[in-house]
């Protein structure tokens, strides 16, 4: 007589499957999704079933998609149109992109924007539009970051950006002390981030600097010029710690 199977053997291909599925999504890692037990791989489906639901609602009105849209509860995106995404965009609650720029707001594959950031080339209420920004594969903007593309803004791919990091293209103009501040006007220049930065939290980072690939910025840095390949750099403003080489 052959012996009943074990009890919950019929779940277990489809909880195998299920943590294959989830691993392709974190870009192919076999065993990310080993420890979680059924409840937890059930509840984490149906959040980005929902996600999922919200963003082809999205990427309907996008410019450009490449693929899969996942958008998280009380996210805002205006101008959609100037906003071009590649595979697997990932907008967490409460981000907020404006997509009207000169050069577009551009996403590459399996980009995620955190809780609470904010993506602004332009003002909301008029004035001329700003730059823009690109945003390379497998790179993310933190939770709470400020990105003030109004000078042209453009991140590599795999860049590590940790919460409440700000990056300011724009500056306002301050030489006269016989006028208002506000009436001087502004400065836009260009931000670069190379491939495989990790910024740390409450870094800043202002205009017409250029981190180079492989660096670190340490938490609550403030860069005002350029950091060379493989730096690690802290301070306000920031200055060379070590390099990585």
């Amino acid at each position: 007589m052959t012996p009943p199977p074990p009890r919950g053997a019929p779940v277990t291909p489809c909880l195998d499957a299920l943590r294959g599925l989830m691993a392709r999504r974190r870009g192919g890692d076999p065993g990310a999704f080993d420890e979680w037990g059924a409840p937890d791989l059930l509840e984490l489906s149906w959040m980005l079933g929902r996600r999922l639901c919200r963003g082809a609602l999205l990427r309907a009105r996008l410019g450009a998609s490449g693929g899969p849209v996942f958008c998280d509860r009380h996210v805002r995106v205006l101008n959609a149109r100037h906003i071009r995404a590649g595979r697997d965009l990932d907008l967490e609650e409460g981000a907020f992109i404006n997509g009207l720029s000169k050069r577009g707001v551009v996403f590459g594959d399996r980009c995620t924007v955190g809780r609470g950031a904010i993506v602004a080339p332009s003002g909301l209420l008029g004035g001329e539009p700003g730059e823009g920004l690109i945003l390379g594969d497998h790179s993310n903007l933190g939770p709470w970051a400020y990105v003030g593309c109004s000078g042209f803004i453009s991140i590599g791919s795999n860049v590590l950006m940790g919460p409440r990091v700000s990056l300011l293209a724009e500056d306002h103009n301050a030489a006269s002390a016989d006028e208002p501040i506000k009436a001087q006007g502004v400065t836009r220049l260009p931000i670069t981030i190379e491939d495989d930065v990790w910024l740390g939290a409450g870094a800043t980072v202002t205009g017409g600097v250029t981190v180079g690939r492989g660096s670190i910025v340490a938490a609550a840095a403030v860069v005002t010029r350029d950091v060379e390949p493989f730096s690690v750099v802290a301070g306000v403003p920031a200055r060379l710690v070590r390099s990585r080489r």
